[in-house]
């Protein structure tokens, strides 16, 4: 069951709010002391910041109050992203129309904030803006194989856009016009070294497979894949890759080759292996789950002499 706590803190000086942008900043937490002071100190230009902590036992809470006095702290057992956005959008009482969500390794920069500022300025009907990010991996920018721009729906109005899950992720459900901002933010999802990445994504991949098994009963249209819509484009890919055999080389060469993460460096190479590497343990998951678990013989059994 949710818990709801919240950590009110003093609100900035007069002049300091005049200084800043009429947002509320949404971020997800847990156990992200190595990232929630740089997150929060690139967010200084925002006037209302909120963290949504999944009950982190490191020193998240503490850090995050140590780098904005004034951030609002709300408690949520986390069950998946878009329930815990759905969460933040019910209970944060964001103080302005306009939502950004971040997580702990996202970092703001001067594009990106004078794009947000912009479009909220003058939003022409829209309800929201699908942003675009920037992956770092062992020291630079892997611009190719991270298949740049990846759009997500992270700038919304308030009452207009809500989530469900999808895979280890989120989709958007709204009725509304959506636009895109090109100006990209930056990702650190390494921040805590390769362990963590693996591990996060040894159980990202777990949910993976659900949605590869529901996005082989969806119908593939190939015209989407050359459609003016970037998100079009995406989601027929993820149902074109749902239906490909050698799924993990399939995933090297596309990235590597195709997407030319070859001039993307080492870091590039890297990652690429990486991402193989997760596919495969999404693919063996998947195989493993048509075929069922073995049935186990008692040892010694007449079954197993023969």
């Amino acid at each position: 069951m949710s818990t709801l706590q919240t950590s009110k803190q003093p609100e900035p000086a007069a002049g300091d709010r005049r200084k800043r942008a009429p947002l509320t900043a949404i971020i997800l937490t847990f156990n992200e002391a190595e990232n929630i002071g740089p997150c929060l100190q690139s967010l200084d230009w925002i006037d209302d910041v909120v963290l949504i902590d999944s009950g982190s036992t490191d020193d998240t809470v503490a850090l995050a109050q140590q780098a904005r006095p004034d951030v609002r702290i709300f408690t949520n057992a986390f069950e998946d992203f878009g329930q815990q956005r759905n969460f933040a959008l019910d209970h944060a009482e964001a103080k302005h129309d306009w939502i950004l969500f971040l997580d702990a390794d996202e970092r703001s920069n001067l594009a990106f904030a004078e794009a947000i500022q912009n479009a909220i300025a003058d939003p022409d009907g829209n309800v929201g803006f699908y942003l675009c990010y920037r992956n770092y991996f062992l020291g630079k920018w892997i611009k190719r194989c991270t298949m740049y721009p990846s759009w997500q729906l992270r700038l919304l109005k308030q009452g207009e856009v809500r989530y469900r899950k999808e895979g280890h992720g989120q989709r958007e459900v709204t009725q509304g016009p959506l636009d895109y901002l090109h100006a990209p933010y930056d990702h650190y999802g390494f921040s805590k070294g390769i362990t963590d990445w693996i591990a996060r994504h040894n159980h990202y991949s777990s949910n993976e497979v659900e949605l590869i098994q529901s996005l082989q009963t969806k119908p593939l249209v190939l015209r989407d894949l050359v459609s003016s819509d970037a998100i079009l484009r995406r989601r027929c890919l993820k149902r074109l890759a749902a239906r490909v055999g050698f799924r993990p080389l399939v995933r090297f060469v596309y990235l590597y080759f195709i997407r030319l993460g070859v001039l993307d460096g080492r870091a590039g190479f890297y990652f690429c292996l990486l991402r193989m590497s997760n596919d495969l343990n999404t693919t063996v998951k998947l195989v493993e789950r048509r075929v069922g678990e073995p049935r186990v013989r008692p040892v010694g059994s007449s079954e197993e002499l023969q």
